[in-house]
């Protein structure tokens, strides 16, 4: 994906290490790590922490992803921040995985999207205090057929948002199952839309205390209920379902509503 072109992800702890493993593995970054331990991970070792985010902060890299506490990451990257328009990406991430905050140029930088991209990874939740995505408050679920186009999906989009009754400008997020997350339709048409896309990992969905309505599709071939509805629901703060399952062509869409004031 995009967001492979040289990004980096650091850790300091062991713990963190773990994490930052399976990011730099799963989505081909550079992994920097303390010398001590960078040798079990295949790392490239670095002796003190602020000089590595100074070679990291220099230009060379896009973005960084960053396992540690968000205090750190504040302190290590405050002296090189020059322009919201030409800072690296950063997101941070706790060590267990629990959140992905998009820190530093989060719009203009692509760090909004990197947290998403990183959230898909270790199933964490996506943290964005952008204003116009934070104010943004309908997630559309995603399913589709192997193999289906950009152009179907974009028109499944759009019929959902004309049954809902909303613009696809007021869509904050697509959210579809980790299965998807190499479906090249899938990415090309919220790419083509400007919508954040997350993938909710498999334990979410076989979750014992959520009571999706099981359909034979995904329960076959994927052992989950569900994609479209259950995606929606799941990357939602406090969701109202403003349209249920849908089924358009070979695509599955369903959309919430996040009841924040409520």
């Amino acid at each position: 994906m995009e967001h492979a072109r040289k990004t980096a992800v650091i850790a300091v702890t062991e713990k963190g290490a773990e994490l930052a493993a399976l990011i730099a593995k799963e989505a081909g970054f550079d992994l920097f790590l303390p010398e001590e331990i960078a040798g079990k991970y295949g790392a490239v070792p670095y002796k003190a922490l602020k000089e590595c985010f100074t070679r990291l902060m220099d230009g060379s890299y896009r973005g960084i992803t960053a396992v540690m506490a968000h205090g750190i990451v504040t302190r290590m990257t405050a002296p090189h921040l020059k322009s919201k328009h030409t800072d690296p990406a950063v997101v941070t991430c706790d060590e267990v995985g629990r959140f992905a905050i998009s820190s530093i140029a989060g719009h203009e930088g692509g760090a909004n999207s990197l947290a998403h991209f990183v959230a898909s990874i270790t199933g964490a939740v996506p943290v964005i205090t952008t204003a116009t995505e934070a104010n943004r408050t309908h997630i559309i679920g995603i399913g589709c057929r192997k193999g289906t186009s950009k152009a179907e999906i974009i028109h499944a989009v759009h019929g959902a948002c004309a049954l809902a009754g909303i613009g696809t400008k007021e869509l904050r997020l697509a959210a579809s199952a980790w299965v998807k997350k190499d479906e090249q339709g899938l990415l090309e048409a919220v790419k083509e839309l400007n919508i954040y896309v997350r993938f909710l990992p498999e334990k979410a969905y076989k979750n014992s205390l959520y009571c999706f309505t099981e359909h034979e599709a995904p329960m076959k071939h994927f052992g989950i209920p569900g994609v479209a509805e259950p995606s929606a629901i799941l990357a939602a703060v406090n969701p109202v379902l403003v349209l249920p399952r849908t089924v358009m062509g070979t695509v599955t869409v369903a959309i919430v509503k996040e009841n924040l004031n409520g």
